[in-house]
C-alpha cells in the first residue's frame, strides 16, 4: 500500500514538473522565418537551443527575456554575428543561415 501511495505521489511530481517545463517554453522568446519577402508565405517558428533556418525572407522575433544569437553558418558554428535582445523584425532576405535561442 505505502509503495502504491509512494509511486503516485511520484508520477503526481512528475506531472507537474513537465506542466511547468510547458508553462516555460510557452514564455520563451520566439524567432519566426518567413519564405517570402515581405513577412509572407510559409513561416516556421523556432524557440529555446539551435536551429537551422528553413526560410531566409524576413523574420519576426519576439522577446521575452532570451536572447537569440545569429550565425552565417548552420548548426550556429563559429561566431555569432548578430545578438537579439529586444523584438525586432525585418520583412526582407536576410543571410543567416542558424539561430541559437537562450532558453
Amino acid at each position: 500500500m505505502a509503495s502504491s501511495t509512494k509511486n503516485s505521489l511520484s508520477l503526481l511530481f512528475m506531472a507537474f514538473v513537465l506542466m511547468a517545463v510547458a508553462s516555460e517554453l510557452a514564455n520563451a522568446s520566439s524567432f519566426t522565418v518567413y519564405r517570402l519577402s515581405g513577412c509572407s508565405g510559409q513561416s516556421q517558428t523556432y524557440r529555446c537551443g539551435c536551429n537551422n533556418l528553413l526560410y531566409m525572407g524576413g523574420y519576426r522575433f519576439t522577446y521575452t527575456g532570451q536572447t537569440a544569437r545569429m550565425y552565417n553558418t548552420g548548426n550556429c558554428l563559429g561566431a555569432s554575428v548578430t545578438t537579439f535582445s529586444s523584438s525586432g523584425s525585418r520583412c526582407a532576405g536576410v543571410g543567416w543561415r542558424s539561430v541559437n535561442l537562450q532558453c
